[in-house]
């Protein structure tokens, strides 16, 4: 029977996290990227900024490659260049490649080592974002232009760290030189600062060397080395961080302005604040991310809110449900072996004094919610990615 090399792939899935970088080590032996690299870390807004970057760069006319995770519905969405999915028979065959050097690789060291690999030759940048900390995270063997770190908040503390200072030495630890660009603010900064001043890295902060402010939803300016107007399509205010880390960093390669102003202008990042009817998909899955949200609620206008809740066990479940917008909460298993029960979501929300019932899965819940909203309430599908790619599939089916 022939190898199946995305069989071998997707069997890697239940292979947990394992941190260290000596499988990727050998894999990636006497690898050398012939392109150069922007390295996205931080604990939320990674995905905007890489798209941001990415859409920045197309409109110079550079080739790029972005890597995120995780995905939403199909693995070929982590990695792409400009805007284009690997295709499966791409992915097998680079799969076929690092099987032969396989020591009990996790999938997503599998996939970052594909994903480097395949932008070989093929692109003139490559966006990488971490996938889990930094230090030991597989994307770090590689050394990075710019390295860009979006802000740190408390999740995946098992794995991180109990405090924002440990949490932030695992994330920093992706520096290793030259241009850094950060929106940390406070411990977190500190950390950064100490992490760069080692390295001899050069470092940019944002509400310090780059400032922002915003006009009205969807529109903003920053001031940087020049000052920019500029329009996006995705939603939030904790958008304008982003945008600030992306001008920033597009300055840094020597990006024209108006590139920078229509490449933001084209981004978009499904899963983030999708509005897909009367539905909104986004994947916040820790408290800060909850807590955003809760703010960009603030720009929608809708009579009655309906929340959809699915999330992992391992997080802080307690304090998402603390900062879950006001609204009827539908608890739900994400799905996975890693989601927390509908039973359990149920009983905490009930100890929180909130309104909800409970569903087995995704498909019921937005059947439910369907049942109870009417035209002028919106439905909001939150607290896990997993989740909500799910959601998406089956909204994007009707």
């Amino acid at each position: 029977m022939a190898f199946d090399a995305l069989k071998w792939l997707e069997g890697l899935k239940g292979s947990g996290i394992k941190p260290g970088l000596e499988r990727m080590e050998k894999v990636m032996a006497g690898f050398s990227p012939n392109y150069r690299i922007i390295h996205v870390g931080g604990t939320n807004g990674k995905g905007s900024v890489c798209q941001f970057i990415g859409k920045i760069l197309q409109e110079e006319g550079h080739r790029v490659g972005i890597y995120s995770s995780p995905h939403l519905e199909r693995m070929n969405e982590r990695i792409s260049i400009n805007g284009k999915e690997i295709n499966d028979k791409e992915l097998s065959q680079l799969a076929g490649v690092i099987t032969a050097e396989d020591d009990g690789l996790t999938f997503f060291e599998a996939t970052t080592a594909i994903s480097l690999m395949y932008f070989n030759g093929r692109v003139d940048f490559a966006i990488l974002e971490v996938g889990l900390g930094g230090r030991y995270d597989a994307t770090n063997i590689i050394n990075a232009d710019i390295t860009a770190i979006t802000n740190i908040s408390m999740d995946h503390e098992d794995y991180l760290g109990r405090s924002i200072k440990e949490i932030a030495a695992e994330k920093a630890g992706i520096i290793k030189g030259g241009n850094v660009v950060t929106a940390c603010r406070g411990t977190s900064l500190d950390v950064i600062k100490n992490k760069a001043r080692e390295c001899n890295a050069r470092l940019h902060v944002i509400g310090r060397d780059v400032t922002w402010n915003r006009i009205s939803p969807g529109k903003f300016t920053v001031k940087s080395n020049e000052e920019y107007k500029i329009e996006t399509d995705l939603d939030g205010l904790f958008q304008g961080d982003n945008i600030a880390i992306a001008v920033r960093s597009a300055e840094l390669l020597g990006i024209g302005k108006k590139s920078i102003i229509r490449g933001i202008k084209k981004a978009s990042l499904p899963g983030r604040m999708e509005k897909i009817g009367q539905f909104l998909l986004d994947g916040a899955h820790n408290p800060a991310a909850i807590k955003a949200l809760k703010e960009a609620m603030k720009d929608y206008n809708y009579n009655r809110l309906f929340i959809i809740f699915g999330v992992m066990r391992d997080k802080d479940i307690a304090s998402m449900i603390e900062s879950l917008p006001k609204g009827y909460v539908i608890a739900t298993s994400a799905g996975g072996g890693r989601a927390a029960e509908a039973d359990t979501l149920a009983d905490m929300l009930e100890k929180e004094g909130r309104e909800y019932t409970k569903t087995e899965d995704v498909c019921h819940a937005i059947e439910e919610a369907r049942k109870m909203a009417g035209d002028n309430d919106m439905i909001c599908i939150t607290g896990s990615l997993y989740l909500v790619g799910k959601a998406r599939a089956m909204l994007k089916d009707v």
